[in-house]
């Protein structure tokens, strides 16, 4: 069977070697498409690199199965006002460090986002005022996606908000250890405030590394 072989940053422990089979990747894409109902009237704007599984799970391969136009390019935000506007796509992702630059732009203060009636952010702490800021553009829907490149996501979703919905957990098998997220067994190192439902901060410090310095 052939493989998907993706290597983690090194951000919040040693960098290593995930392999998925394309079956599970496969599965997790048509699980995005269902959960955004992304058809091929959407037009999709993706700015996350091929060696992430965003890419694969969340971005480029649900609209290539789906059918949708993509439109790929590398992220740059003096530049993704002006390519968001020329092709008015229904459906993004941005991750928070993205909005933070965006919002630093003289473009940002009259963007509009009508167009996105579907939105993804995750891969760090949302805060609730990026959210809004993202609403206050025009965007339909915003949805905070939890997941990580050993369980791709969606694992939690949390609509309009920076908290999560835990009772749903996309086929997953969900526990939590003093705070740690568990999925599958597997120690994500995630931690969460679980009376609020929010993601607070990972158990290891960033470390600098990435997996090329140890190639």
């Amino acid at each position: 069977m052939s493989n998907l072989i993706l290597f983690t940053s090194g951000s919040t422990n040693d960098p290593k070697e995930i392999t998925h089979p394309w079956e599970f990747i496969n599965k997790r894409a048509e699980q995005s498409i269902e959960e955004i109902k992304l058809t091929s009237k959407d037009i999709v704007l993706d700015v996350f690199p091929g060696n992430t599984v965003a890419h694969y799970a969340v971005t480029a391969l649900p609209a290539r199965i789906a059918g949708a136009t993509l439109i790929s390019a590398n992220f740059n935000p003096y530049t993704y006002i002006d390519l968001f506007n020329k092709y008015r796509p229904t459906y993004i992702s941005l991750i928070p460090k993205h909005w933070d630059l965006l919002s630093k732009t003289k473009g940002w203060g009259n963007f509009d986002m009508s167009c996105v009636r579907y939105m993804v952010t995750g891969s760090g702490i949302c805060s609730q005022d990026m959210i809004d800021s993202f609403l206050s553009k025009g965007v339909q829907l915003v949805a905070n996606w939890y997941g990580m490149t050993e369980m791709p996501p969606p694992v939690f979703i949390g609509y309009n908000t920076e908290s999560f919905d835990f009772t749903s957990t996309r086929n997953y098998s969900v526990e939590f250890d003093n705070g740690e997220c568990i999925i599958n067994g597997w120690r994500t190192g995630d931690m969460f405030d679980i009376h609020e439902k929010k993601f607070i901060s990972r158990k290891d410090t960033a470390n600098g590394k990435t997996w090329k310095s140890n190639v």
